[in-house]
């Protein structure tokens, strides 16, 4: 089949080992388990094959394949090579295939790094999170701040032409000042992508039974507001088009694989814990590694649980994902989807948020600067 008329989709590979579990992490991880990490790929691999066979590939084009974690550079590259030969078997793969894989600081060598470059891994993820060392101990973060620094050149010299770095802000014993220098410090390595995300209290965590404890305070909201803000200006004023509400590029780089989930297009997704989306259904499976090897073994389905998505439901994820794009909600494009006039439908809950915190521009509802720190609360507004 012509490649311009097939589907475009991505996949993405859930690697839950790790060697420490941050303490503000709420993504499926196990640490200390590496010895499980053969058995492991050979179920990953499986588990795919199984799900390949039950459709049709040949309408399908992969553009991006995301390998994620946990911490994937624990891999070896013949674990990575097993997999991306299976993907290439099975689908037609662009010829600008996007692969992410995450790296941490510290347990990516160069050689290794160079290796899952040679098989075609051509966008490295690393999660820095700080420049300071107290504030990587806080987060249990186990590497070092040269560390960072010598991962991201070892990977530029790996071949890497394509470089995200992962930063948190709002960090408890964080200053504003000690955000920009941070940022400042990253922008100088020149990266192509730089992900900003403000710490969040996810429930389960480490961080969460703290803050719930008193022993920990978050900073207040117009502190991480502040940092927030200057980081977003700080990044444009540096070439990092702030494309959405914690992701900046240099022109062209944007993450696509990222942007598939957040303007709906389909995604396939392996592994314990892991989520997909396809022909508006929507499927996780089992969130334990031990689980999920039973049931690979015993040939049982991993999935643990599916839904089909409402009209009602489409559209307010549509407003949800679209508003935290700098694109914002087309009008035109939310027509076609849905057959309706999103003013018709929204109007009145729209009008309350113009122009302070919405904007009209070329048939685009965009959020403002205000509109930015209420993002969740517009979007939840507009979704009634």
């Amino acid at each position: 089949m012509n490649s311009v008329n097939q589907t475009p989709v991505g996949l993405y590979f859930h690697i839950p080992f790790c060697k420490v579990k941050c303490v503000y992490c709420d993504f499926y991880s196990i640490p200390k388990r590496d010895e499980a990490i053969p058995a492991f790929m050979q179920a990953l691999i499986a588990e795919f094959q199984q799900f390949a066979q039950k459709m049709d590939t040949t309408h399908f084009r992969l553009s991006t394949i995301f390998i994620g974690g946990g911490t994937p550079s624990l891999l070896m590259p013949r674990h990575v090579e097993s997999l991306l030969n299976e993907i290439q078997r099975i689908f037609t793969i662009d010829h600008q295939v996007e692969i992410t894989m995450e790296a941490n600081p510290g347990e990516a060598p160069f050689e290794k790094l160079r290796a899952f470059n040679d098989l075609g891994v051509n966008r490295l993820s690393m999660g820095v999170q700080s420049l300071q060392p107290e504030l990587l101990r806080f987060m249990s973060r186990i590497h070092t701040v040269d560390q960072a620094k010598i991962t991201f050149d070892a990977a530029r010299e790996a071949g890497f032409t394509n470089i995200n770095t992962d930063l948190i802000f709002a960090i408890p014993g964080q200053s504003k000042a000690v955000w920009l220098s941070d940022l400042t410090a990253v922008i100088e390595w020149n990266p192509e992508h730089i992900s900003a995300y403000s710490l969040t209290v996810e429930e389960g965590t480490a961080l969460h039974r703290w803050v719930s404890n008193q022993q920990v305070k978050m900073l207040p909201e117009l502190d991480d507001a502040g940092m927030y803000l200057e980081g977003r200006n700080l990044l444009a004023d540096n070439g990092y088009r702030p494309y959405e509400i914690s992701n900046y590029a240099k022109p062209g780089f944007e993450c696509r694989h990222n942007l598939h989930y957040w303007t709906q297009v389909p995604y396939l997704s392996f592994g314990p814990s892991a989520h997909s989306y396809f022909e508006n259904r929507r499927w996780w499976n089992v969130r334990s590694l031990d689980e999920y090897l039973k049931r690979m073994a015993l040939k049982i389905p991993v999935m643990e649980s599916e839904e089909t998505l409402t009209l009602e439901q489409t559209r307010a994820e549509y407003i949800f994902t679209r508003l935290r794009l700098s694109d914002g909600i087309s009008r035109r494009d939310y027509h076609k989807r849905f057959g309706c006039d999103f003013v018709s439908l929204h109007g009145k809950r729209l009008e309350k948020w113009l122009p302070k915190h919405i904007v009209l521009e070329d048939d685009h509802y965009r959020l403002t600067q205000d509109g930015l720190l209420l993002a969740d609360d517009i979007a939840a507004d507009l979704m009634v």
